[in-house]
């Protein structure tokens, strides 16, 4: 990544650029993704031309606590609702299968 970053959907863009660097279409058994030299986030520089970071940032965090507070199902992806969505089957099963 250019530069240090919580916002998931940078994660998330950076994580899809990965794979369709690397990815050789073969069968994917397992995908990782790993964070290294992790920071509070007051020691990140402000961008003066990206103005919403401040807002994208907080709003992860309230994100973040609806699902403390109501579960990981409170907030979902539309897709999740879709019969494509994986989301909502995969949130009953423990280790991938169910409990």
């Amino acid at each position: 990544m250019e530069s240090p970053s919580n916002i998931t959907m940078d994660i998330y863009k950076t994580c899809l650029n990965l794979f369709d660097t690397f990815y050789t279409n073969k069968t994917v058994r397992q995908i990782s993704v790993t964070l290294s030299n992790i920071e509070e986030d007051l020691n990140v520089q402000l961008n003066l031309f990206q103005t919403d970071r401040e807002k994208q940032r907080l709003l992860g965090y309230v994100m973040d606590g609806i699902r403390d507070k109501y579960g990981p199902c409170a907030l979902l992806r539309g897709v999740s609702y879709t019969n494509a969505g994986t989301a909502l089957h995969r949130s009953n099963l423990v280790g991938g299968h169910h409990s």
